[in-house]
């Protein structure tokens, strides 16, 4: 069992968040498919969730009192698509709105308000955000999952990032037909600026994180690298539920390996956050394999961070066959805050492999940070001359 991937980044999740989808969402299930495409739909993001769904009214500056379409299509006072005055007028309001709260109130009408037919003037009150804020993310996100490539196709023809997000919304809402459309594209398109791959396993996530890490899994047969980095995004559409059991179900679906290794270590790791104690029993319950070791392991990483004196009692007391993986996420974690302390756990391990993994993971951060105290403590090692090579940052 190969741990060296483990812990080098802490759990940083996709680099690319210069595309991350902020905080959308999908439409609710019952309203994603044929049905959320429908001319006077709505829209429902997360983030402005806490509008009133049943109707969102504000007195205009003009003073005309202006009702939009609520998201289940009910009709209210002047209902129906917007006029252009009136999305021209919003969008004002929505440029000199005065305090974050005031702000996501209007952009949420905006939302409610938005139609495949009203899209390309209503993106012109948006138009001046910069391509990473979450209001633009958030509106093609909208777009996409009510018009899909119509709203991809625009996002072609202008200068700033949103195809993506287009993308995003519609595998969010019809996931069938995004990926279809996502198969056609060239391979520099799908892993290019435009960061279509990312629109695409974020939507997927939204729709069912199986779906997504389906995507993960042929990406990393086709040697994508950042197949590890759409694990963690299906991850945490996973771990929104809470519910451990579907977590680990989810977990169990993925091909083993590399992949599920590490969701099962997103999936430790996030459960030992909450309740370090339960996440241990969590992980020491789930099938024998790398699977497993990788989530003990994960959880004794994050555990040590909060109380490493917890965490070293805690490994005592599980199965034998356990420590291992144990020691080795507990080791990594204390080093960096006792790097001696670190080597020792980290030569506590029983496996001759994982040891020397271990050994020359913990050592590089002793090497980092006090190299007077990690050169005389691999002079006694008993690391070959490669390990201790690799410790120092030496080409053999």
């Amino acid at each position: 069992m190969n741990k060296q991937v483990l812990y080098h980044s802490a759990w940083a999740i996709v680099a690319v968040t210069s595309f991350v989808v902020g905080s959308q969402s999908s439409a609710d299930k019952s309203d994603s498919t044929a049905g959320s495409k429908e001319a006077n739909s709505g829209v429902s993001i997360r983030s402005v969730s806490n509008a009133n769904d049943s109707e969102l009214e504000r007195n205009s500056s003009s003073g005309r009192r202006r009702t939009v379409r609520t998201r289940g299509g009910s009709d209210t006072e002047n209902s129906g698509p917007l006029s252009e005055a009136d999305i021209t007028e919003l969008g004002k309001e929505f440029k000199t709105a005065k305090g974050p709260i005031a702000r996501r109130l209007i952009f949420g009408e905006m939302l409610k308000a938005l139609t495949p037919e009203n899209a390309k003037q209503m993106r012109e009150n948006i138009a001046h955000l910069s391509q990473d804020s979450p209001e633009f993310r958030e509106f093609h996100y909208a777009w996409g999952s009510l018009a899909g490539k119509v709203a991809i196709d625009n996002g072609a023809e202008t200068p700033k990032r949103d195809m993506a997000s287009s993308l995003a919304g519609w595998a969010a809402t019809d996931p069938a037909a995004a990926m279809e459309y996502f198969s056609s594209l060239s391979e520099n398109a799908k892993n290019g600026g435009n960061y279509m791959k990312w629109g695409a396993v974020f939507g997927l996530a939204d729709a069912d994180p199986n779906l997504a890490s389906e995507f993960a899994a042929e990406r990393h047969a086709n040697g994508d690298k950042e197949a590890g980095k759409m694990i963690h995004i299906a991850a945490n559409a996973v771990l929104r539920s809470g519910d451990p059991k579907e977590a680990a179900a989810w977990a169990q679906n993925i091909p083993e390996g590399t992949l599920q290794n590490q969701a099962y270590q997103r999936l430790g790791s996030d459960f030992a956050k909450k309740d370090p104690a339960e996440a241990v029993q969590w992980a020491s319950q789930l099938p024998d394999g790398e699977g497993k070791d990788h989530a003990i392991g994960s959880t004794f990483h994050t555990w040590a961070g909060r109380s490493p004196e917890q965490a070293a009692e805690a490994i005592s007391d599980i199965p034998a066959d356990q420590r291992d993986s144990a020691r080795y996420g507990y080791a990594t974690r204390v080093v960096h805050d006792n790097p001696a302390m670190g080597v020792e756990w980290a030569a506590a391990i029983s496996d001759p492999q994982d040891r020397n993994n271990a050994l020359v993971d913990t050592g590089r951060v002793y090497m980092r940070k006090d190299r007077e105290g990690a050169t005389q403590w691999l002079q006694n090692s008993g690391l070959s001359t490669e390990d201790q090579a690799r410790i120092i940052g030496k080409k053999e």
